[in-house]
């Protein structure tokens, strides 16, 4: 297991104060490490996709899946003990993330957890998705200013980050 997925397991799956976890931008040919050991601790899995054949593949394999934009995140009727948008940030503008982060976490009852790439890593669609086009570049001190913890894994040989915070429970 690499450093950021240790890192999201340790968060979120070893937490027993966790026992449902929104997972923002998924489809099935993601690494499916943190979702099958949510489900091996009995721990509730959901998906918000945006992109409509990636969530229809999800639902037709029985993963509970809302189909829309990160931004209309707050139509969700529900609230989740841990909402993680593992590389996702940078598909949005960072305006737009600025806009979003707040319905994020007012849908999150204790840990709001982002990971993305440091710094220029161009990607454009892949398969037809349009939303797996990187359009922001990111770097933790982005995410420390705004009172986010964080960690990043290039000693390790990854460039990526994680960006969180944890309400009181």
């Amino acid at each position: 297991m690499n450093r950021q997925t240790q890192f999201v397991y340790d968060m979120v799956i070893k937490d027993p104060k966790i026992n449902s976890i929104l997972n923002i931008g998924y489809r099935l040919d993601s690494d499916p490490a943190i979702m099958n050991y949510a489900k091996e601790n009995k721990k509730k899995w959901y998906v918000l996709e945006v992109y409509r054949p990636n969530a229809d593949e999800l639902i037709k394999n029985k993963i509970s899946t809302y189909c829309m934009d990160v931004m209309d995140i707050d139509k969700i009727d529900k609230n989740f003990d841990a909402i993680i948008w593992l590389h996702g940030p940078e598909h949005i503008t960072w305006d737009q993330f600025l806009e979003i982060k707040d319905k994020i976490e007012k849908k999150s009852n204790y840990l709001t957890l982002y990971q993305a790439p440091i710094g220029v890593y161009p990607q454009g669609e892949l398969d037809g998705n349009p939303y797996e086009k990187h359009v922001t570049t990111l770097y933790p001190a982005m995410f420390l200013e705004l009172g986010y913890n964080t960690e990043d894994y290039e000693q390790y040989g990854e460039k990526t980050f994680s960006a969180w915070l944890i309400k009181a429970k």
